[in-house]
C-alpha cells in the first residue's frame, strides 16, 4: 500500500482506510521493492506494514506469499489470518498444525487456473493451490455471486460472498457525463480480458476509444500496440495508478467497456459504476452478477461494434445505479470482513 497493481492491493488499502485501529489492529505484509523508502516509512492509516524481500508476482509469489503467512503467524504471533489469493496456500496446513486455534480466511480470487494466459502445467499447479487453500481455511471468501455455486460444486464448501467496493475513486469536482467523450477501458492487457476484441470493435464502429493498459507487459499486449497504435480515434494510454490522474481520464468518458471474461468480480467494473451510467460488458456470468443484469453485453467484436454505434446502449437507470452503488461501498465490505473474524461485537 498504497495500491498500484490490482484488486487485492486495493482491497488491502481500503480495509486500512475503513477499519479504525481502535476497532481492529491490522498488519499488512507486502513487497519491499515495489515502494520507495519514503512510501514504506511508518504506519498506514494507523496500521502496521511489514515489508518482505521477494517479488509478489510470478513464480516468486509462491514463496513470497508463504513467507507473508509464516511471518505473520510464527514471528508476529497473529491468530487471525486473512489470505488474499492462493499462491502461498501450500504453507497453510503446516501453520495450522504449528498454531492450533489459528483462524484462516482466504479470498480465493476468481478461479485463477481458468485464465488463458497460463500454460497447462501452471493451471494444474494453480488448481492444486486453490484446493489446498479451500481445505485449510475456516472460511472461504468468493467475490462474486456467480462463483458461489462453482466453489460449492467443486469443493463441497459454501463460500462467504464479499464483493469489492468502488466508492474510493476520485473525480474532478466539475466532472459530469460527456456524451461526446470516448469509450473507456482500464485493464491489464491479457487474452482473457478480450483487448483484441475491443480494439477490433472500436475500429469497425469508428468509435473513439481511450484504452488505458499495460501495453509493454507481454507479447500479446505489444502485438496489439503495434497493430492499433496508429489507428485514428484509438488512443493507447500507458497504465495510470495515480487516483487524481485516473479521475481526470474517467471524467471525460461517455461509457465504459469491460472485457474481462474470468476472475469473479473485477474491481475496474465496480469502479466504473461510480463514474459512468453506461457500461458495455463481455457476456459472462461474473459480469452479469456484478451488474445484476444492468448495462449491455457483447460476445464478439461484431456485437460490441453494434452496441458502440447505438448511443443509448448499456445505459443504467438512476434507480438501478443507486442500488448498485449502495452494494459496492468499502464501508460495507470492511464490516463484512470484520464479521467473518467475529470482530463486529454483539448485535
Amino acid at each position: 500500500m498504497p495500491a498500484r497493481y490490482g484488486g487485492f492491493e486495493t482491497l488491502a488499502e481500503q480495509l486500512a482506510r475503513n477499519i479504525p485501529p481502535n476497532v481492529a489492529r491490522l498488519t499488512f505484509y507486502g513487497q519491499r521493492s515495489a515502494f520507495s523508502p519514503v512510501e514504506r516509512a511508518g504506519p498506514f492509516e494507523g496500521h502496521e506494514r511489514v515489508w518482505l524481500p521477494l517479488r509478489a508476482q510470478g513464480a516468486q509469489s509462491l514463496v513470497h506469499d508463504a513467507l507473508q503467512a509464516a511471518t505473520a503467524v510464527m514471528r508476529d504471533g497473529h491468530r487471525r489470518l486473512l489470505v488474499l489469493g492462493t499462491s502461498g496456500a501450500w504453507i497453510l496446513p503446516f501453520l495450522r498444525r504449528l498454531r492450533p486455534g489459528l483462524t484462516i480466511v482466504t479470498n480465493i480470487d476468481g478461479l485463477e487456473w481458468r485464465r488463458d494466459k497460463f500454460s497447462r502445467a501452471v493451471r494444474i499447479l494453480l488448481k492444486a493451490l486453490e484446493q489446498l487453500a479451500v481445505r485449510a481455511s475456516d472460511v472461504v471468501v468468493a467475490d462474486n455471486d456467480a462463483l458461489v455455486p462453482i466453489v460449492y460444486s467443486t469443493y463441497g464448501k459454501i463460500p462467504r460472498m464479499i464483493a469489492y467496493g468502488g466508492d474510493h475513486i476520485r473525480l474532478p469536482e466539475s466532472a459530469g457525463r460527456d456524451p461526446a467523450g470516448p469509450f473507456l477501458v482500464i485493464q491489464r492487457v491479457e487474452p482473457e480480458n478480450k483487448a483484441d476484441l475491443i480494439l477490433k470493435a472500436a475500429e469497425a464502429a469508428g468509435a473513439p476509444l481511450l484504452f488505458v493498459g499495460t501495453w509493454k507487459g507481454n507479447s500479446y499486449a505489444r502485438a496489439l500496440a503495434a497493430r492499433y497504435g496508429g489507428t485514428q480515434g484509438i488512443m493507447l494510454h500507458p497504465p495510470v495508478y495515480d487516483p487524481d490522474r485516473l479521475g481526470r481520464l474517467r471524467a471525460g468518458a461517455s461509457a465504459y467497456v469491460h472485457g474481462h471474461s474470468v476472475g469473479g468480480t473485477n474491481p475496474s467494473l465496480v469502479e466504473a459504476l461510480f463514474h459512468v451510467d453506461r457500461i458495455l460488458a463481455f457476456d459472462c456470468p461474473f459480469n452479469r452478477a456484478t451488474l445484476e443484469g444492468e448495462g449491455a453485453y457483447f460476445s464478439d467484436a461484431a456485437s460490441l461494434a453494434t452496441l458502440m454505434r447505438q448511443p443509448e446502449s448499456g445505459r443504467i437507470s438512476p434507480e438501478a445505479l443507486a442500488r448498485l452503488r449502495a452494494r459496492y461501498r468499502w464501508q460495507t465490505v470492511s464490516r463484512a470482513y470484520l464479521d467473518v473474524f467475529g470482530l463486529l461485537g454483539p448485535r
